[in-house]
């Protein structure tokens, strides 16, 4: 029988060829983006992906570790997608309707379908105008009930956040239409889908209604000879979009490529194709007249096109491949969704990996650097802005569709306590507000605070309501797994503290350890425990070293059963209100801020 000489270089030189050939076939690898060994690849890591990626998702934890036995290329294909729905990222509860009634799945089909009489329609009565097309804060409120709804994709909704308030930001403050940002939104996630390269999804959201109305260049015409625009798109298409400065030549950046892309961004007044759009249109009406029509030098290229739509499309092929394009779009796409301080070798090997991709692909790349050494590396930080907060607690506590289409989570909290409003970017066409910004504000940490300790209800009522509705138990004993047939306060601790901070309990100390004890064995506070007479008294972590009065009275606390499931309703609600209670402890923590690598 012949048997394989595993040490003959032939031998070598086609497992060689082999393994390129797998890795090439998986779509994830990249080079500079070196995936972690199997043995880093765990449920914390997944965790870890699912906070930064997809707002925490919702995923069961079975199926957490289902992704975490599985080599991590696999996994990352099933965590992070484009299309509309992934139920296992977002499952739907038992206590959810069918996947059917979450209809298409885009902004615009929820937009209709929350805010319509439809018998399937599951929203309150009440809140349903909140979600029209036609209604101030139909996007904001469509994305952000979006991203919480079981059965839909929260990864999907991350990206879309990110191309449309921080990337290629619009601003309905600055007079984008309802209509013009569902489209907006909608356009770019589409083509994303549909796998369009990246070049190209930049230069479908280019030519939108909503980019010529926020930069205004759906005035822009031409005749006589002479440009009668503005440059502010001209300057920003390069800039923002494709992260080209002309530092290389500034006069001729100046000069010749902005007044001539100006020249292409010409003929293209916006229109309606729906009856209600009248003052409102949507679509932008690509002309040639009032467009200049001969070729322009851009980028040292030559641009042809018959109207401005080919001219962006082609000024996208030259612009991708720019080299001040390939060394700042990696860094835009990554700081702006998962890292805040990157060292000089983390930006040479994302500049790496992109360059190496002939095709641009968003989705490839997001996937390797999901599972590489990068992102898993423990100087990683990732500062959590208002909004990622917000939906991190969202889609973590609240335990099925019926709570959020009551709003559990208090949505408008964030957005007038914080200011923090989907589709009016606190910076404009430069984006929302950064993680840094949140966690350096002394403001936003006073407001989260106050709300976990004074307006924490909303997590630790044990029923929720919308006006009139019939109540909604709270249900932990779902969700909670149980050790030995029971739910003991210790591990209950140790999974609410790894499901809300993903830190593989770094940040677990004895004085958190300690205090989620308390408030899940008693609904007291650690300091109402240990000194009765004195509960405000402080408590130091070095007074809960082992073998220390305090450090017993945790570990008895520890030691207590939950009573989630117990046959008593009044126990049972009790036990559902301290879960709500170590909630808002862990949320008020400056844990709750930021996300380290490991």
């Amino acid at each position: 029988m012949y048997k394989h000489n595993w040490r003959h270089p032939g031998f070598a030189f086609i497992l060689l060829i082999a393994m390129s050939a797998v890795a090439h076939a998986n779509g994830v690898s990249l080079p500079g983006l070196k995936p972690i060994d199997a043995s880093r690849w765990d449920a914390v890591a997944v965790r870890k992906v699912l906070h930064t990626f997809a707002y925490g998702a919702q995923a069961r934890d079975s199926q957490i570790r289902k992704w975490a036995g599985m080599p991590p290329a696999q996994a990352i294909k099933q965590i992070l997608h484009f299309g509309r729905h992934n139920e296992l990222l977002s499952p739907p509860h038992e206590a959810d309707e069918p996947r059917e009634y979450m209809v298409d799945g885009d902004l615009r089909s929820l937009s209709d379908f929350w805010s319509s009489n439809d018998p399937r329609n599951r929203m309150p009565e009440k809140r349903r105008e909140y979600f029209a097309v036609d209604a101030w804060n139909g996007p904001r409120s469509t994305w952000l009930q979006a991203v919480k709804t079981r059965g839909l994709n929260p990864f999907r909704a991350k990206v879309g956040f990110f191309e449309t308030n921080i990337h290629m930001a619009v601003n309905q403050a600055a007079g984008v239409t309802t209509w013009q940002l569902m489209r907006y939104y909608d356009t770019i996630m589409n083509a994303l889908e549909n796998g369009d390269s990246y070049e190209k999804v930049i230069a479908k959201a280019a030519s939108s209604a909503a980019v010529a109305r926020q930069y205004g260049h759906e005035h822009n015409w031409w005749y006589d000879n002479t440009c009668h625009c503005n440059e502010d798109f001209a300057r920003e298409l390069h800039q923002l979009f494709f992260g080209i400065l002309g530092t290389t030549d500034p006069q001729h950046h100046e000069t010749v490529t902005i007044k001539n892309t100006a020249k292409a961004l010409t003929g293209m007044p916006i229109m309606a194709r729906e009856a209600e759009e009248s003052w409102a249109g949507a679509y932008v009406d690509f002309r040639t007249q009032g467009h200049h029509r001969g070729p322009l030098k851009i980028l040292g290229e030559k641009i042809t096109g018959r109207n401005a739509r080919e001219k962006i499309h082609a000024i996208a092929k030259v612009a991708i491949q720019h080299p001040e394009s390939q060394d700042n779009l990696p860094l835009i796409i990554i700081s702006g969704i998962a890292e805040d301080q990157m060292t000089k070798e983390k930006r040479r090997k994302l500049r790496r990996a992109w360059k190496a991709m002939k095709k641009k692909d968003l989705l490839r790349f997001l996937r390797a650097y999901a599972i590489s050494g990068l992102f898993h590396d423990e100087g990683r930080v990732k500062y959590h802005t208002s909004i990622e907060r917000h939906l991190l607690a969202a889609n973590l506590v609240g335990l099925n569709n019926p709570e959020h289409f009551r709003d559990i989570s208090q949505s408008w909290r964030l957005e007038w306590q914080e200011a923090s409003r989907p589709f009016e970017p606190a910076h404009n066409v430069f984006g929302a507000q950064t993680g840094e910004e949140a966690a350096n504000s002394a403001r936003v940490f006073r407001l989260n605070y106050n709300d976990m300790t004074q307006a924490g209800y909303r997590f630790n009522r044990t029923s929720t309501d919308y006006e009139g509705m019939a109540e909604l138990p709270r249900d932990w004993a779902a969700v909670v797994p149980k050790s030995k047939g029971r739910y003991r306060v210790k591990k209950v601790a140790r999974w609410l503290w790894q499901r809300l901070v993903a830190d593989g309990l770094k940040n677990y100390g004895r004085l958190e350890q300690a205090h989620l004890h308390s408030l899940l064995a008693t609904g007291e506070h650690f300091g109402a425990r240990a000194n009765p007479g004195n509960p405000g008294k402080l408590i130091k972590p070095g007074q809960l070293r082992p073998g220390t009065r305090l450090h017993k009275l945790s570990k008895r606390l520890g030691n207590r059963k939950l009573p989630l499931d117990s046959r008593n309703s009044s126990q049972r609600e009790d036990a559902n209100r301290r879960m709500g209670q170590a909630v808002n402890f862990i949320l008020a923590t400056p844990y709750a801020f930021a996300q380290e690598g490991r």
